[in-house]
């Protein structure tokens, strides 16, 4: 050792030794030593009135007290001119001297919705309960969903990729209030209400809508920053319970963990545990022009991968609201002086003496348009582990100077740094140490709006039943059947090869799992491993020489009036598969229908309508039509005198017998007349199964939509049977290669035009383009921007944009090699498992033996 380490040893232990590296002579002593968290103002929760009483923490000289509120809301997506200028009143209805800070947390902790949605499964054993191999593979839902959280919480605390750095997290904003008011006045209590009243109003305004705080939202908030085993602990942290006989602040830490401030940063270790690291770093230079759209790249760039925060950390804006005509009187003189100076001889040789003139001209027109200034602050805190900490500082550096800020490592003022981090720390003693040491910078109200982090990424909807996440890895749960102002209808339109078919595969094991019953008509089998995995029916059309399933539609009607509307497309497309018939033909098919089923009911055919139509008059009094019988020539290959006679001559003979369906038409394929209507068939059976269960949710999923759905009457029947699904608890979801794909017939528009949900994967730009031209989306630059960036990793994840009324973003859909297996439908994969399968391994078996196999070569 150098004589340079004996002497710092010596004399400064505390920066050199580890955390729980303490002298034996000091254990005795460790009970009286100050707690970190003694700093923070947290003092009591007043249950009556919903306030948090606060005194000065580590600062100030007397003893003082405050009150404070916090919110906490969506971050929103992006921003308008109208969400800045109903912000900026925040800073108005503040009484001087209140402090406003808003915060944007990185949170590892998903398990909350992780849980929420293993709630969806049917089966009264929840999956984060004690392992046991018996009860996992008892039910194939749960054990799927094991796998999918264990491998979802490995990606909270390290790179879910090799490749890139990518962390899973849930991003929360948050808008506290520290109040320059006394907790013991009523008169200061009711104020405090007034203003949190008044702050909620500007919020909602601002489409911010949030809740209040409670004692245990702060302290499992707060707490992460003084016990980071909570967030290396792959998501199983232990929520902390008020006990409202201890102060605040004094539940926040406990006697396990030790913690050392050093030079540049905080260092903790628990119980003798691994060591991390806390960094502070605070803006020292803002880029000359913001917008608060901005802030969307502050938590890394969706498109530079290699910006992105690589740990948990929070980000704070800090705002104290200033007195008026002082502030406007100190303005008036600092740009009188700025003036004064840019016009004197030695501007020549500081040209930012005009730059600091234009900035004081600046605020002197924000004070003349009623508007005010603030004392401002920016801070960034970062928790990692101690061999990421110089990774993890370098990142934040790089985001940051990419757009403009300027960072600097708080060294030696971590204590402050902390506390000006957290949420409602901003009493009169912090606001007058900050001042002391310069780092509030005066600013108008329109900065501290412009830079404040409430941008993030889409969280999704109310109820988590499908799982996706954003390129910042934010987690994103939403459910079709969430869409309350509209229908339950969804369009996915992928490029070969973009993981279209994994997406249904997950939407299908998702809604199964959640209770629901699921039909997928389909072409190609890419649903047959899902579907013996989780013992489906697998019913297969074959041609008509060995064809034993009967759709006769007739069989299917319940209500005549009713089912009219669904029946009569139907048939016309029969009797015209290549365009709409005619107004007559059209109306004289319906008479026939309604004549046909008055006289047999159910157990009539298509037989007899063609016999009745043959005859060239719907009635015995009717004169000879010839256009009558030429329609009864068109529906002649369905009748039993035609091709296609098995099909529809009988009863009806097909079941849903099980809650998951899947429909092949591969061998029609080559009849594409016969395809369409069996598809439409299908459907109108569906939709009769429907109407037996009103409650349950059901799903229809239609693959190769474009090319099963044909043309003629079909855009009817599709629009017809749409508008009857959602009155059932339905939604019918189309699946094509191109959004072009929607716009090749009546029938696809429908679709397309009927549906809510939009999921688009890869898409060429023209295709884009073709989206806005059609309406189906509002494209502007940057929505153009982040659909041409749409992209597929094979191996890793898929990229979904999802547009819907419950808002809009894209996410990433990240598989476990469990269900990437049974979701794959790569030749190689599908012969591997075939080949399993045929020495007499179930699928499931067959996957696991796989999955084994690849991740030990």
């Amino acid at each position: 050792m150098s004589w340079s380490d004996a002497l710092r040893v010596a004399f400064l232990p505390e920066r050199t030794a580890s955390a729980d590296h303490l002298p034996r002579q000091l254990l005795r002593e460790i009970s009286q030593m100050p707690r970190l968290t003694g700093i923070l103002p947290y003092l009591a929760w007043q249950e009556d009135v919903r306030l948090f009483a606060l005194d000065q923490g580590g600062f100030g000289e007397r003893e003082e007290h405050a009150i404070g509120f916090c919110i906490e809301t969506l971050p929103q997506t992006g921003a308008s001119d109208e969400m800045e200028k109903v912000l900026a009143s925040l800073f108005v209805s503040c009484p001087p001297g209140t402090g406003i800070q808003i915060s944007l947390y990185g949170s590892p902790h998903i398990l909350p919705l992780l849980r929420a949605q293993s709630n969806l499964l049917p089966s009264s054993v929840a999956v984060d309960e004690p392992d046991c191999a018996e009860r996992r593979h008892r039910n194939i839902f749960r054990l799927l969903a094991r796998r999918r959280i264990d491998y979802y919480l490995k990606g909270t605390g390290q790179s879910i990729f090799g490749h890139q750095t990518y962390l899973l997290r849930d991003f929360r904003a948050v808008i506290s209030i520290t109040l320059p008011l006394d907790p013991e006045s009523p008169a200061d209590v009711d104020e405090a209400l007034r203003i949190r009243e008044s702050v909620h109003a500007t919020l909602k305004s601002a489409h911010l809508p949030g809740r209040d705080w409670g004692p245990g939202d702060l302290l499992n908030f707060t707490a992460d920053f003084f016990d980071h085993s909570r967030l290396f602990a792959g998501g199983a942290a232990r929520p902390i319970e008020w006990n409202e006989d201890r102060p605040l602040r004094d539940q926040l830490s406990h006697l396990e963990i030790a913690s050392r401030v050093g030079d540049g940063d905080v260092r903790f270790r628990k119980a003798g545990g691994d060591e991390s690291v806390l960094q502070l770093f605070s803006v020292r230079q803002y880029p000359r022009y913001f917008r608060l759209s901005g802030m969307n790249y502050m938590i890394g760039d969706p498109y530079q991968l290699a910006l992105s925060m690589p740990c948990p950390f929070l980000i704070t804006m800090g705002a104290v609201s200033l007195d008026y005509e002082s502030a406007r009187t100190k303005a008036q003189m600092k740009a009188a002086r700025a003036t004064q100076s840019a016009g004197s001889y030695m501007a020549h040789f500081q040209p930012d003496l005009q730059e600091r003139k234009r900035d004081w001209d600046m605020v002197l027109k924000t004070f003349d348009s009623g508007r005010t200034v603030v004392g401002m602050y920016h801070q960034i805190a970062l928790v990692s582990k101690v061999e990421d900490a110089s990774r993890s500082e370098h990142a934040v550096r790089a985001v940051w100077r990419a757009r403009g800020f300027d960072l600097t490592k708080d060294f030696y003022l971590q204590h402050q740094a902390l506390s000006a981090a957290l949420p409602m720390t901003l009493t009169p003693g912090l606001q007058a140490d900050l001042r002391q040491f310069g780092r509030i910078n005066t600013k108008t109200a329109d900065n501290a709006v412009m830079t404040s982090p409430l941008i993030a990424e889409w969280k999704g909807t109310q109820t988590p039943v499908m799982t996706l996440f954003g390129r910042r890895g934010q987690i994103i749960g939403f459910d079709l059947f969430d869409n309350t102002g509209g229908n339950f209808n969804f369009a996915v339109a992928a490029l070969s090869g973009s993981g279209k078919s994994v997406f249904v595969n997950e939407m299908t094991y998702r809604y199964l799992g959640a209770g629901a019953k699921v039909w997928i008509i389909d072409v190609g089998r890419s649903y047959k491993n899902l579907c013996e995995l989780l013992d489906g029916e697998f019913i297969e059309f074959s041609d008509e020489r060995q064809n034993t399933i009967c759709l006769n539609p007739f069989s299917m009607i319940i209500d005549i009036s009713a089912d009219m509307e669904m029946i009569l497309p139907l048939i016309a497309q029969m009797a015209s598969p290549r365009e709409p018939l005619d107004n007559y033909s059209y109306t004289a098919l319906g008479s026939a229908i309604k004549r046909v089923w008055d006289a047999k009911g159910r157990a009539a055919t298509i037989t007899d309508i063609y016999e009745l139509l043959q005859t060239g008059r719907l009635s015995l009094e009717g004169e000879y039509e010839r256009d009558l019988s030429r329609l009864a020539t068109a529906l002649e290959p369905y009748t039993r005198h035609g091709v296609y006679a098995s099909y529809f001559e009988g009863e009806a003979n097909i079941q849903f017998d099980k809650d998951f369906v899947v429909l092949e038409l591969e061998e029609l394929k080559s009849k594409k007349d016969l395809q369409s209507v069996v598809m439409q068939l299908i459907m109108y059976r569906i939709t009769q199964e429907m109407y037996r269960d009103r409650s349950r949710r059901k799903l229809v999923i239609i693959d190769e939509s474009w090319d099963l759905m044909g043309s003629g009457a079909s855009g009817s029947f599709i629009e017809a049977g749409y508008r009857r699904a959602r009155k059932y608890g339905g939604a019918f979801g189309t699946i094509t290669q191109s959004v072009d794909d929607y716009y090749k017939n009546e029938a696809t528009k429908a679709a397309i035009n009927n549906a809510d949900w939009l999921f688009l994967l890869r898409q060429k730009p023209e295709n884009i383009e073709r989206l806005g031209k059609e309406g189906k989306l509002s494209l502007d630059e940057w929505l153009k921007r982040q659909l041409a960036s749409v992209s597929t990793e094979h191996g890793h994840f898929s990229e979904i944009y999802i547009h819907s009324p419950m808002g809009s973003g894209l996410g990433r859909l990240l598989l476990d090699p469990f269900s990437m297996l049974v979701y794959s439908t790569r030749a190689e994969d599908y012969e591997a498992i075939k080949r399993l399968r045929e020495k007499g391994l179930s699928v499931s078996e067959a996957i696991e033996w796989l999955v084994i196999e690849r991740e030990s070569q």
